[in-house]
């Protein structure tokens, strides 16, 4: 068979300009008979700090063409895209027009329509929403799911010519908290939800001034997206490993590429531990931490926080993310403050939980490595060590490039962003989990938790158990370190008490002067009761001479006869007595020691 050939040449295949190359409504256009040269920012402009920040969408239409005067066959022709952008905030596709001189209004109507409106959500826009802002504000049921993050919505309201039109938004973090209304019937809650979005609001946005009990909702509807494939786009990855003659695997750097322009967020956090993740540290063994004899009505305070999901109220459960429910029925905990709100006309008797208090330490992080080998939902980890603290531990993992997260609040008990349980924490560290989507091949689980074997009792326990209460003495005594066998009647001490100088000496074993105590001179140790110094000088003549110890017999009757037979220094004896004891309404020796000791100790000089 013989190949046909064309005397057309690759020189003669050219990419020309359309009649607008710009990136209004109208740009695109008719061809024009102008090629491009392959000049620098000849077919797009250069990428600008403020575009590679806030994202930016740079649409082109250009012909393929050959514009030879002579009829002649042209044969596998085709377009690609030779080289990835330099820039990783950059990102090149390429699809085909849908009709010859389309302009861009229409080219990006067909993008954006990747992802399509669909029901309404169970969210209710509240307040005004203004122009630039990347957070939403909306309001929802208690019991409804929350929204997930990566997920995108869109908000629909009419324009200026009373036309539908959408505004797309993904959700790029989740907070909510349950709040109580008031209205003509009285009080009703409902969850508070605030959505961090990815890109800023293009316009303002009027929702709601109050929730409704009843759900009303305002002109503008918050609605859930679905996926619509709407086209085909072409780009260019790298190759991650050579390929060779037989391979049937190809690995590539990136799979997808973004269609949509995204933002760059950043965040301010001020007095915060570097990395810094919350914890519960256990301050108590479980016990009574409240007792409403009465019918209550509004807030109880706690004597104490609490371990969140630790808290024991009869015939509500602690669901450990600051909600006490019971039939339908929700009450609201702060577990750090140690409150509990919206109570109604309610016998509430006692109230049991675990102390604990919230502090921030550094983070330690572990991974699991995901390929074909292990890819599924159920993953269990090794202890982590150190010993990760109740309410520190977080899971983060890819899933069709969404984020997902996994908390615990206290509990050792992992939950998703609707609340719904998935995986836990074991007292030594392993955590098993289930996750709710499988994470993307060639991704990372990641785990970070703070650790808890650093926070011990005063007496070195594991922290938050019961500790046996120590005497403590109230008797001071100086110095630090004591100079043994002092002179009876040769200690001075000076002191400053503000700008006054103070002076006492001993006196046969007392302090006198500018306090009062006594004084151990075989220690070498003063005992004031009234002194009041952040120093003192001491002065005092002390025995050089070897103490001796001796054991003796004593000689018992009404007194007690101790016969050293030496001579004893004044302020050196010191007598050890092992003493006996007896009932107080009996002379029967309760034990078997004499009553008057066997032996004593004595040093003389």
């Amino acid at each position: 068979m013989t190949r046909p050939n064309t005397t057309l040449t690759q020189q003669d295949l050219r990419l020309y300009k359309s009649q607008r190359n710009t990136d209004t409504t109208d740009g695109g256009g008719q061809m024009t008979s102008q090629p491009l040269t392959g000049k620098p920012n000849e077919l797009f402009p250069p990428v600008s700090d403020w575009a590679k920040r806030n994202g930016q969408v740079n649409a082109r239409l250009i012909y393929c063409a050959v514009l030879k005067p002579m009829a002649a066959a042209l044969w596998g022709a085709h377009v690609i895209v030779s080289e990835p952008p330099q820039s990783e905030f950059v990102s090149f596709l390429m699809f085909a027009a849908d009709y010859y001189g389309q302009e861009r209004k229409s080219a990006m109507a067909r993008v954006e329509a990747y992802a399509t409106p669909a029901s309404r959500s169970t969210l209710i826009l509240l307040n005004t929403q203004w122009k630039g802002s990347r957070t939403i504000t909306a309001y929802q049921r208690v019991d409804e799911k929350l929204p997930v993050v990566g997920s995108r919505y869109c908000l629909q309201y009419l324009d200026e010519k009373k036309q539908k039109t959408f505004a797309y938004f993904r959700v790029a973090d989740v907070k909510n908290e349950i709040r109580t209304y008031t209205d003509q019937q009285g009080e009703f809650q409902r969850m508070w939800v605030n959505l961090e979005i990815q890109d800023a609001l293009e316009r303002d946005f009027d929702g709601v001034e109050y929730p409704s009990r009843y759900g009303e909702r305002g002109d503008v509807l918050i609605l859930e997206t679905q996926i619509a494939d709407s086209g085909k786009y072409y780009g260019i990855s790298g190759l991650r490993e050579p390929i060779n003659v037989g391979d049937v695997q190809i690995k590539i750097n990136k799979l997808y590429e973004k269609l949509v322009p995204t933002s760059v967020i950043e965040k301010t956090h001020a007095d915060d531990f570097a990395g810094g993740k919350k914890l519960w540290v256990r301050t108590a063994p479980r016990r009574l931490v409240a007792h409403v004899g009465w019918v209550a009505d509004g807030s109880v305070y706690l004597n104490t926080s609490v371990l969140p999901a630790s808290v024991e109220l009869s015939g509500w459960a602690d669901d450990g993310s600051g909600s006490l429910k019971r039939d339908g029925e929700i009450l609201t905990i702060d577990y750090e403050k140690g409150v509990i709100s919206g109570i109604k006309n309610l016998n509430i008797g006692q109230i049991y939980a675990v102390p604990a208090t919230l502090f921030a330490h550094h983070a330690y992080s572990a991974v699991i490595n995901i390929d074909q080998t292990n890819i599924g939902n159920a993953f269990v980890t090794e202890p982590l060590r150190p010993r990760p603290a109740h309410g520190s531990v977080s899971v983060a993992f890819l899933s069709q490039k969404i984020w997902y997260f996994l908390h615990d609040n206290g509990d050792f008990k992992l939950r998703d962003s609707s609340g719904e349980q998935r995986g836990q924490v074991s007292d030594n560290g392993t955590v098993s989990m289930t996750l709710p989507v499988i994470p993307d091949d060639d991704s990372q689980i990641a785990i970070f938790w703070s650790p808890i074997d650093f926070y011990k009792t005063f007496d070195g326990s594991e922290a938050g158990v019961a500790v046996a209460p120590k005497i403590a003495s109230s008797v001071y005594c100086f110095p630090e370190k004591p100079k043994t066998h002092l002179k009876p009647n040769s200690i001075r001490l000076t002191w400053l008490e503000g700008s006054e100088t103070r002076n006492a000496s001993d006196n046969n074993g007392k302090l006198i002067g500018s306090t009062t105590g006594y004084v151990n001179y075989v220690e070498g140790q003063m005992y004031p009761k009234t002194l009041n110094a952040a120093e003192v000088r001491l002065q005092a003549e002390q025995y050089i001479g070897s103490a001796e110890s001796q054991i003796l017999a004593v000689e018992d009757g009404d007194w007690m006869v101790i016969r050293t037979e030496k001579t004893i220094q004044r302020g050196t004896l010191s007598i050890n007595l092992p003493l006996a004891r007896r009932e107080a309404t009996s002379t029967e020796i309760v034990n078997n020691t004499p009553s008057s000791p066997r032996y004593y100790h004595f040093t003389s000089y």
